[in-house]
C-alpha cells in the first residue's frame, strides 16, 4: 500500500516518512488512534516505503518488485500478526492459520474493525486472541535472515489482543535483531501492557478529517456532495463507519433514534399499556434489520449523544444540522451533563452485548426502561 492511499493523515506521512529516509525510524514503533482512523493503512504504507527500491521523497515507488510484493501482502519480509479464533479444539492459534483470508481482507478494507475480521473468519461468539504460541512465531520469524530486503518488519495489528501474553515479546522489543522493526498498531493503549508501552515510541494519529473523508466517498462512489458532507459528519473521523453508511445502513438512524428517545421519555411520564405497546413496536422493527444495522445505529446513537454533551457545554453542535440540531437542542435542554454520560455508557454497553450476538429484543427492551430511569434520573448502572 502506498502512502498516497490513505486517506488524509499528511503530517503523518510527512513525518513517518522523512523518519524512515534519515534512517531514524525506531525499532519498535506504536500506532496509536482510534478505530476506523487509518493506523493499519499507515502500518502497511510505511512498511512498503521503508523496503522500496526506488523510495521518492514522499511514497514508494509502487513500481519494484519490493512494493508489488507489499501491494499484495506477500513480502517475506513482512510479518502479520492479528487476533485469531481456534481452528481446532485445543490448539492454540496463529496468525498464518488465517493468513489466506487476512489478505482478502486487507484486499477489501484495511479501514475495518475487530469485529469485521472477527465475523469474517467465522468467530461468531468466540473472543479473537493473540496467543502465546503466536509470540514464539514472532520471536522465530524475527531470528531467521531476510530473505530480500534490508529490513524485517513484523505488524502486529490490535496490539491490545496480546494481553499477557504480550511478557513473551519483552525482550524481542527492546533488543530486536539488526534491522528489524516491529510495528504495534493500537486502538486503546489501555489494554496494552504498560511494559510493552514503555519499549516503543509512541506516534498519535488521530481521526480522519471530515473534509478528507468526504472527498474519499465521492472519489469511491456515485453519491451526491451533501450526501457526502453528511456522511462525513456522522462518520466523525471512523472511515469503517463511513463506508457502512455509504452503503444506505444510515439513512433513518435519525429519526429511528429520535423515535426511540420519544418512546423512552414517555415511559418516564407514564409506564402505560400506550406507551409500552410503542415501545414495543419500535423493537420489533429494530429487531428486524439485522445486527450490522443495529450496531450501525447504536454508533450514530452514540455520535448524537457527543454532540449533544457539546451543546450542554459550549452551546453549540459541531457537526449537527437542520432537523438533527434542532432536536438534539431541544433533549439537552432537558438533560444534566451527568445522564448524558450515563446515557453515553448504557448504549456503550447494548453496542457490546449486540455485538456479541445478544438477543436484540431482550437487550432493546431492558435498556429502554434504563433510559426511561435516566431520564427520571433515578438509574443505576451495573
Amino acid at each position: 500500500m502506498q502512502f498516497k492511499e490513505v486517506i488524509g493523515q499528511n503530517e503523518i506521512k510527512t513525518k513517518l516518512t522523512g523518519m524512515a529516509r534519515s534512517g531514524k525510524i525506531p525499532h519498535a514503533l506504536m500506532l496509536l488512534g482510534p478505530e476506523g482512523n487509518g493506523n493499519l493503512a499507515i502500518a502497511l504504507a510505511l512498511a512498503q516505503y521503508i523496503q522500496c527500491e526506488n523510495k521518492q521523497e514522499n511514497d514508494s515507488c509502487g513500481l519494484c518488485s519490493s512494493c508489488l510484493k507489499n501491494q499484495k501482502f506477500i513480502h517475506p519480509d513482512v510479518h502479520f500478526t492479528f487476533p485469531v479464533v481456534p481452528k481446532k479444539s485445543g490448539e492454540p492459534p496463529v496468525s498464518n492459520d488465517y493468513i489466506t483470508e487476512w489478505r482478502s481482507a486487507l484486499s477489501s478494507n484495511v479501514y475495518m474493525n475487530a469485529n469485521d475480521w472477527l465475523q469474517g473468519i467465522g468467530a461468531e461468539n468466540r473472543q479473537g486472541n493473540i496467543t502465546v504460541r503466536e509470540c514464539h512465531e514472532i520471536i522465530r520469524g524475527m531470528s531467521i535472515k531476510t530473505y530480500e530486503s534490508d529490513f524485517k518488519i513484523q505488524i502486529i495489528w490490535l496490539a491490545e489482543f496480546l494481553k499477557e501474553a504480550g511478557n513473551t515479546l519483552l525482550k524481542v522489543i527492546e533488543e530486536p535483531p539488526v534491522n528489524t522493526i516491529f510495528i504495534l498498531v493500537v486502538e486503546n493503549a489501555e489494554f496494552v501492557l504498560n511494559t510493552i508501552i514503555s519499549r516503543t515510541q509512541i506516534i498519535k494519529v488521530t481521526s480522519i478529517g471530515d473534509a478528507d473523508v468526504k472527498d474519499e466517498l465521492l472519489r469511491r462512489f456515485e453519491i451526491d456532495e451533501n450526501a457526502a458532507n453528511r456522511i462525513a459528519r456522522i462518520s466523525d473521523g471512523n472511515f469503517n463507519s463511513a463506508l457502512n453508511y455509504s452503503a444506505g445502513e444510515e439513512n433513518a438512524n435519525d429519526k429511528l433514534l429520535h423515535r426511540w428517545l420519544v418512546c423512552c421519555f414517555n415511559l418516564k411520564q407514564k409506564n402505560s399499556s400506550a406507551n409500552v405497546s410503542n415501545l414495543l413496536d419500535w423493537v420489533d422493527e429494530i429487531s428486524k434489520i439485522g445486527r450490522e444495522n443495529q450496531k450501525i445505529f447504536l454508533k450514530y446513537a452514540l455520535f448524537f449523544l457527543r454532540e449533544c454533551s457539546l451543546i450542554t457545554l459550549i452551546g453549540t453542535s459541531e457537526k449537527l444540522e437542520g432537523e438533527e440540531l434542532k432536536f438534539a437542542t431541544g433533549f439537552s435542554a432537558k438533560l444534566e451533563s451527568e445522564q448524558l454520560e450515563i446515557l453515553s455508557k448504557l448504549l456503550s454497553q447494548l453496542h457490546y452485548h449486540v455485538e456479541r450476538n445478544g438477543n436484540p429484543k431482550v437487550l432493546f427492551v431492558s435498556n429502554s426502561f434504563k433510559i426511561a430511569s435516566v431520564f427520571k434520573d433515578e438509574v443505576i448502572l451495573t
